[in-house]
């Protein structure tokens, strides 16, 4: 990330630091347009002499409207540099930058300055082009440069080195237009990333839906990965969150929560965990996994992954943390049960009956997890943007249904919600 520049007035302090600056050959070697052959020399003005100017000549320097230098500042009002544009009359402006501070080169605050020139070259005056003058040998401008888009043109010679060998500049430039087209890439690019989730019951095929969504899209898909950022935010293992988990969906769990021991203790005594713990982690969890532990880290650990963007978050409840306001979008599938028998059937490598029992027991277990942590009825279609039938499209329809909505409202500049549901409507 770039850091922060402002662009303020020219006070007699900074033409003093300026002064200080130049002295350093190598500080004075960075000035585009003009290298320290000899003395260092300052464009526009001496800033020996300027300590000393009367109001008339400080005015006639710093208050000409053909030369506009300011002072660069940092976020912590440090003056770090300086910077002029030179209008030519014709359209154009020739801009020159300093960063003075030599701890702060190559840390982004040249071309955080640049950019901030740019904006008021082409927006507020509106010129036509821009360019600079940069020594042959300053590797770092050139860089800087033509990373923003500017082309070499012709070259011109700027002084005679002490040995009488030419020093030379490399003239870079760029046009508005070309200015324009990358400004909006880039503003592009900064465009929020896709997040989705994606929601079911078991066997309705959610994973192989998810996993082609995240294919076209080229997002990653994040399902496991969930429960271990969770476990590292509650600072317990996969097997006491599970554990925990068990005591929320078994009715006797519950009840022995509410009856004989305090909530966060809950999972321990419905699994018979506290037989088998060692002695030395006794104080690691005990009294200290509780509901509202456990929700808060869910929540903590959806958004973080929402924040980082261009992701498929696959169950887990991630829908519930997910916030429209910022993108996401929930998708849930469903399936008849005689289809999710069959899918379960198939993956794991059941009889049909074995398979019926299996989904009877896991959806309920399901939907009592959802009711009892989250306060969440898992058939309530209101707390999603998508509803996929799973029994009437491929994965790979299902999938690609999902993308052509998403993708089709990005285009509209309304909240993603009503634009998701505007799309598949329009379906």
């Amino acid at each position: 990330m770039l850091p922060e520049v402002n662009l303020k007035a020219v006070t007699m302090d900074d033409v003093d630091r300026v002064g200080w600056w130049l002295e350093d050959e190598e500080v004075s070697a960075r000035w585009f347009g003009h290298y320290g052959c000899g003395d260092p020399v300052h464009r526009g003005y001496d800033p020996k002499h300027m300590l000393e100017s009367t109001d008339w000549e400080w005015q006639s320097v710093f208050g000409d409207a053909n030369r506009l230098i300011f002072s660069i500042y940092n976020d912590q009002n440090e003056h770090v540099g300086e910077c002029q544009v030179l209008l030519d009359g014709e359209g154009g402006a020739e801009l020159s930058l300093l960063i003075g501070r030599k701890d702060l080169w190559h840390h982004g605050y040249g071309t955080s300055t640049v950019l901030l020139m740019l904006d008021r070259i082409f927006g507020t005056l509106g010129m036509e082009r821009a360019w600079v003058n940069v020594p042959e040998d300053n590797e770092a401008a050139h860089g800087l440069f033509e990373k923003l888009g500017f082309v070499g043109e012709a070259g011109r010679e700027l002084c005679r080195r002490p040995d009488g060998t030419a020093l030379n500049a490399r003239i870079l430039e760029i046009d508005a237009r070309a200015y324009q087209v990358r400004r909006s890439t880039e503003e592009k690019a900064r465009e929020p990333a896709p997040v989705l989730t994606i929601t079911g019951l078991p066997g309705s095929g959610t994973e192989a839906i998810g996993a082609e969504i995240a294919r076209l899209l080229n997002c990653r898909l994040v399902d496991e990965e969930i429960l271990d950022l969770l476990c590292r935010r509650l600072r317990c293992s996969p097997g006491e969150v599970e554990g925990f988990e068990a005591g929320n969906r078994s009715f006797w769990g519950r009840l022995l929560s509410v009856i004989v021991v305090p909530m966060e203790w809950s999972a321990t005594y419905d699994v018979g965990y506290h037989l088998f713990r060692p002695e030395q982690d006794h104080e690691v969890l005990q009294g200290q996994l509780t509901k509202e532990r456990y929700v808060g880290g869910l929540q903590g650990v959806v958004r973080k992954l929402c924040a980082e963007g261009n992701v498929v978050l696959h169950g887990h409840g991630a829908h519930m943390f997910a916030s429209s306001d910022r993108g996401a979008v929930n998708v849930f599938v469903s399936a008849s049960t005689e289809s999710r028998e069959r899918r379960s059937e198939a993956e794991l490598g059941l009889t049909r009956e074995e398979a019926r029992k299996w989904l009877k027991r896991a959806d309920r277990e399901t939907l009592s997890v959802f009711r009892n942590l989250v306060g969440s009825d898992l058939r309530d279609m209101g707390e999603f943007d998508i509803t996929l039938n799973a029994d009437r499209m491929s994965t790979e329809a299902a999938a690609k249904m999902v993308v052509g909505a998403v993708q089709e409202a990005a285009v509209r500049q309304q909240p993603t919600r009503e634009r998701v549901h505007e799309e598949m409507t329009a379906r």
